[in-house]
Parts: C-alpha cells; structure tokens; sequence
C-alpha cells in the first residue's frame, strides 16, 4: 500500500476514535478531546490490520494528506471536529456491576485504601464490559487485576458515577467497602504451604496406623522372632538326647 493511501486510510480512522467513539476502544477524553498519542498507539496495536502502525506513521499523516481532520501539540492528539464526541452525564439506571482494573503490585494497597485514579488521571474509569476493563487494564500492566465494583455500594457510600459514551463509567474514587477482586498472591502461597505441610504430616504417618490395613507391631515381631528361637533349640535339645541313647 503506498504511504498516502495508507495515511488517508488511518486519519479516517483516527478521526472515528477521537471524534465519535473513544468509549468503544476504551479511551477517555478530556473537556478539550485531547488524547496521548502513546494512548492511541496502545489502541491501535490491538486492532487487526494496525498493529503496525507507529509514531511516525501518525506523523507522515500531517505531510502527506490535507483533509485528516486532526491536530497534535506535543505528545496529544485530537480531533478538529468534536461534535459528535460523548459527553459524561449522570443516568438514573447504573448496571449493578462495573469492571476496572489495578497494577498488581498496587492490588494489595487498593484492598486497603480504595481504588484511585491511575496515571496522572482525574477519574476511576470502569466500563460494563469486563473484556473491555481486561483490555484495558493490559495497558497498564500484562498482569493487571480486575475488580468488580458494586454500583449501589458506591452511591450508597457517597460515591458518584457518570456515564461516558456507551460502555464506560468514571468517579473520582471508590472505598474498599464497594469492590471485590480474587485472593490476594501471599494468601494463594499461604494456602499452598498449609497444603504442603499437610502432605508431609500424611507422609510421616506410621504404615499400622493407615485405615483399613493391617501391619503387626515391632513388638508383636520381635516376640514372635524370640519364640521360633526357643523352640529350634528345645528341637536341637531332643534330637541331641535320641542320639546318644542309640550310642549306647
């Protein structure tokens, strides 16, 4: 494909992402519909088609096509045209649940502390599709944990959401109170070793005491060993004696 049919190609697609739906790739914009450029690269490396797409490309964007419909300042990049952008709003109906995600060495201070805005960000982004929180939250961290927050919990405690587009939710904070996640990794290594050490007990249990079979003690051994041995001498004895008297 030659660079400008593919710079003409991108800005099109660039301009859906800025200029109408964020929501849908996972992206928050702020009031002025600017977007980091490292942000919209992430994006672009997990569609199919562009994932080879890097800064320069979006660059050569600006040099070889005059109608893309985009600006960039520094290390941010927006659409001209915002009309058709989302804009946050309160909603009287709020799924009962909502999925954001934390850096896993975070995860431990979150149970603690609460969630809070990652990043230099303003707002807890969480989303209603936990495909989207995940793909997201791979951004951040390969091995970043999914929490579940519990939208009535959250009001109930103080808390506010607003709606952004079709699929994410923001908040400025959430108690620890409103969200659940899986077991801390220290918790999994402590049900492992209680595990192990359980199997090293089993392991140390003595074979006559094993249910259900039948081993005879040392003792019962070591007697039954003693009276073989008194017997095979009062044989020796007799058979002695019958010899000595045939002698005579």
């Amino acid at each position: 494909m030659k660079p400008e049919k593919q710079s003409k190609q991108l800005s099109r697609f660039l301009h859906y992402i800025l200029g109408r739906s964020p929501d849908e790739f996972g992206l928050f914009l702020n009031n002025d519909g600017w977007c980091k450029v490292k942000h919209v690269l992430q994006v672009l490396s997990e569609e199919a088609g562009w994932k080879h797409i890097r800064l320069g490309n979006i660059r050569e964007i600006f040099h070889l096509t005059s109608d893309h419909g985009l600006e960039m300042e520094n290390d941010c990049i927006r659409s001209v045209d915002r009309s058709l952008l989302p804009k946050s709003e309160f909603v009287e109906v709020l799924p009962k649940l909502l999925y954001t995600c934390v850096r896993q060495r975070a995860y431990a201070h979150v149970l603690k502390k609460g969630i809070a805005p990652l990043g230099g960000k303003e707002y807890v982004i969480m989303t209603s599709d936990k495909l989207l929180a995940q793909r997201i939250g791979n951004r951040i961290d390969q091995r970043a944990i999914t929490l579940t927050v519990h939208t009535n919990n959250h009001i109930d405690n103080g808390g506010y959401i607003e709606k952004y587009g079709e699929t994410l939710f923001i908040t400025e904070y959430v108690l620890p109170d409103c969200f659940f996640g899986p077991p801390l990794a220290e918790d999994q290594n402590t049900v492992k070793k209680e595990l192990k050490k359980k199997h090293v007990r089993d392991a140390k249990i003595k074979p006559h005491e094993t249910y259900g079979s039948f081993f005879p003690k040392l003792e019962e051994k070591q007697t039954e060993k003693e009276t073989r041995k008194h017997q095979s001498k009062k044989e020796i004895s007799w058979k002695k004696e019958r010899r000595q008297k045939k002698r005579r």
